[in-house]
């Protein structure tokens, strides 16, 4: 075994593991001890394996690390973490160079030895999360001159004391969030000299003073959210002339400070601030996303507010209280793309009522209190992509709102108490030359006219996405059709619609997803093409109406459908047709429908018993009738119970609602080698092990009998053998196949498992010269083969005339 590479003993009952156990195998590279029951890592137990790779002690019980247990390893990772670890004794870690990962996470530290690692031992990452350390201090990282990464987020750690970082070259990301930290001392990071990443998260911390972090001019990312903070000192960040990214949000702050110019990202949501005076920010041509979300700032926002800010592209303004648009403050923003206002106070819009901003492509004012929108009121936003107007109090919308936004393509209306959109002779929506998306969900539309929806003959509007759910519309017109020839996705559900007039779905003829669910629909076969359906449609929702009468085949015929959701409706019947579309790979939901189960149900009870785990649509489907079914699962009742009625017999004919047999013919035919051949096919997903093919007379006489194994699914059986009992005996004979489960018991015989002996006549083969014709086509042969002899005689004798004449 001295050539052993990878060992792997996890989940096992492991308890202890001697000195120099693994000495044996000194090329080994994975050692797994992972989830066993060890209880310390005693000494020497890893020493010299200079080819380790990965030493995996994780999920024991350790609690305890002797001396000299881990000696001579090279780059490798070693992970004790998910353990009960309290102790690592001096020298535990001895010339362990290069350590490519230390975890001791997840353990039970609240100290160090300072000498449980040599001078010649350190980690490249050093994993110390959720431990019960108390000071940062106590880490004991002296001589880990190579040591990249440090995380010692979720403990119990109080304060950064001065000198807990020597001058550690390589280290460049410090966590520490998730403590108790309240004290840094001065300068403590400033030794740090390639120190790319602080996280001081989820802390304690009240005051940022001016020399907390001092000069970093390497830091890009500080981390300081979800603290108590109250106060940053003006000048306490400044030196930090590299910094990208800096989160104070979820704090305290009333004011802001002086900020590091390089500055990309700065969130400060969460916190106290007031008021964003003159001169706050420095010239900064490199912030481009700034958080104030979840402040105080009213109204206080002035034209001085962002003077300096030269590249924001996103201003977030979220719950703020303010009651009017900040125009004076976003006016000189003209590199602003997106602006977030949600949850404020705005209650009316002016004319321009946010001036010019030729980049601007997203406004969102949902949740405010908007009830009054002027003419052209976003006039200036010429760039304009979305625009979310959901959750206001619009009752009305007037003509020319919406003017000066050729370049909108997504509307947001919803949760708002529009009743129309149009005054009968001009459209609100007019304007929006390129609109694709408009949510129109949650209003009180009752009625849709041709004027609602944008259309014209020169004007190639391109309305693809329309959502008039949760509205009041009682019937669906031939009106919603003008604008919405592009339609790809219909959303009406959750209205009152009990009616759909002639040729309204068969005009969308570009729809892909069509939901009327909730609605009041009943009958759709009342009158011709009211339930024309596209024939690009793929997806159907009808769920939550009160349908009984539905052209099924309508639905069949659209052979791009791959979803339709019938559940809950008055449906007593599912076709075999609509079966059969369920079989080609359409999911087809019926659950929650009072269905009839009598021979009518056989086609969907055979597909639910052929389906290898039917889905919870299919085990969900309750019987209404007749009385003895009532509120039983169509799945669990047998097949022989669902039987017709007289006067059901002649309505439901053919193979589909016969019973459900395990074995089914393929073929029965005679061959010209004088043999009668049968082939079947298994028709259940029943236990079938084996079958029994045998012939009988009318009076039960078996003529012949045989056993064929599962995978034999032809017989071939001499016409002869047959031909010896008799013809009297062979007319009324029929042949069958009943099969046997793997425990050789005799499955139950169906009366489709048997079908009438076929007539054994060979057919017969005639030749000529290097023509052959059998069966009936022999004598048709015959006749035409004595034309062509005489045809010959005919030449022949016309050649020799010739000749001879010649002569």
């Amino acid at each position: 075994m001295r050539f052993l590479r990878r060992l792997f003993l996890s989940d096992n009952l492991l308890t202890e593991i001697g000195r120099g156990t693994f000495g044996s195998v000194a090329r080994i590279g994975t050692i797994d001890l992972a989830r066993n029951l060890l209880t310390k890592v005693e000494y020497q137990m890893f020493t010299q394996m200079n080819y380790v790779e990965l030493l995996d002690l994780a999920e024991n019980n350790i609690t305890k690390i002797e001396k000299n247990s881990f000696k001579d390893i090279y780059q490798a990772v070693i992970n004790i973490s998910h353990n009960s670890l309290e102790l690592i004794e001096t020298a535990a870690f001895e010339n362990c160079i290069n350590i490519t990962t230390l975890d001791l996470s997840h353990n039970r530290l609240t100290n160090f030895s300072r000498r449980s690692f040599d001078e010649n031992t350190f980690a490249t990452t050093f994993q110390l999360s959720f431990n019960g350390l108390t000071s940062l201090a106590h880490i004991p990282i002296q001589n880990m001159t190579g040591l990249k990464v440090l995380n010692a987020s979720h403990n119990n750690i109080s304060d950064i004391p001065k000198n807990t970082f020597p001058k550690l070259y390589e280290l460049h990301t410090i966590d520490v969030s998730h403590n108790n930290i309240s004290i840094i001392f001065n300068g403590v990071f400033q030794s740090l000299f390639s120190l790319r990443t602080v996280d001081l998260s989820y802390n304690s911390m009240r005051e940022i003073k001016s020399s907390t972090f001092g000069t970093m001019p390497t830091l890009l990312l500080l981390d300081l959210s979800h603290n108590k903070l109250v106060s940053v000192v003006r000048g306490s960040m400044a030196k930090m002339t590299s910094m990208r990214q800096l989160y104070l949000n979820n704090n305290k702050l009333e004011k802001l400070f002086e900020l590091p110019i390089s500055l990309n990202e700065l969130y400060l949501s969460h916190n106290n601030i007031s008021s964003i005076p003159a001169n706050t920010w420095p010239v900064m041509n490199s912030l481009i996303y700034l958080d104030l979300s979840h402040n105080q700032l009213g109204d206080s926002l002035d034209s001085q507010s962002f003077t300096s800010l030269l590249v924001v592209q996103r201003l977030k303004l979220q719950s703020n209280g303010i009651s009017k648009p900040p125009l004076e403050a976003v006016a000189g923003m003209s590199t602003l793309q997106y602006l977030y206002l949600e949850n404020n106070n705005i209650s009316a819009l002016e004319r321009s009522a946010f001036g010019k901003l030729p980049v601007l492509f997203e406004l969102n004012l949902h949740g405010n209190q908007v009830t009054d929108i002027s003419k052209r009121a976003f006039e200036g936003l010429l760039q304009l992509l979305n625009l979310n107007l959901s959750s206001n109090g619009i009752k009305h919308l007037q003509n020319d709102i919406f003017f000066g936004l050729p370049s909108l393509r997504t509307l947001d209306l919803s949760h708002n108490s529009l009743a129309k959109l149009d005054n009968k002779t001009n459209g609100v929506l007019d304007d929006l030359l390129s609109l694709e998306t408009l949510d129109l969900s949650h209003n009180r539309i009752s009625f849709v006219t041709k004027k609602t929806f944008p259309s014209h003959q020169y004007i190639p509007y391109n309305l693809q996405y329309l959502d008039l759910s949760y509205n009041q519309m009682p019937v669906l017109t031939y009106d919603i059709t003008f604008g919405t020839k592009k339609l790809l996705h219909l959303n009406l559900s959750h209205n009152q619609i009990n009616d759909l007039r002639r040729g309204v779905l068969s005009n969308f003829t570009s729809l892909n997803r069509l939901d009327l669910s909730h609605n009041e629909l009943a009958n759709l076969q009342s009158e011709e093409h009211i339930f024309d359906l596209p024939k690009n449609l793929s997806h159907l929702d009808l769920s939550h109406n009160q349908i009984y009468h539905m052209p099924f085949a309508n639905l069949v015929k659209v052979l791009s459908l791959v979803y339709a959701d019938l559940s809950n409706n008055s449906l007593e019947d599912v076709p075999s047709s609509l079966v059969a579309s369920m079989r080609n790979g359409s999911q087809i939901l019926v659950a929650g429908n009072p269905l009839h189960c009598g021979c009518n149900a056989r086609p969907l009870k055979h597909f639910m018993l052929q389906q290898t785990t039917p889905s919870e649509d299919l085990r969900g489907i309750l019987c209404s009738t007749p009385s003895l079914a009532k509120d039983k699962y169509l799945l669990e009742l047998d097949d022989e119970f669902l039987q017709c009625a007289n006067d059901e017999r002649d309505m439901y004919t053919g193979s589909d609602y016969e019973q459900l047999t395990d074995v089914r013919f393929r073929e029965v035919q005679t061959s010209k080698a004088g043999n009668l051949t049968l082939s079947w096919y298994v028709s259940a997903t029943a236990d079938v092990s084996d079958f029994n093919v045998y012939i009988r007379t009318g009076g039960n006489e078996v003529l012949f009998q045989s056993d064929y194994a599962y995978n034999q699914r032809t017989a071939q059986i001499r016409i002869s053998d047959l031909q010896s009992h008799g013809e009297d005996k062979l007319l009324a004979a029929e042949i069958c196949i009943v099969s046997r489960d793997s425990d050789g018991n005799t499955r139950k015989w169906f009366a489709g498992q048997c079908q009438p002996l076929p007539s054994l006549k060979l057919r017969k083969t005639f030749f000529f010269g290097n023509f052959q014709v059998r069966g009936g086509a022999a004598a048709a042969a015959i006749h035409h083969t004595g034309e062509c002899h005489l045809v010959f005689i005919v030449i022949m004798l016309f050649v020799a005339k010739l000749w001879y004449s010649w002569y």
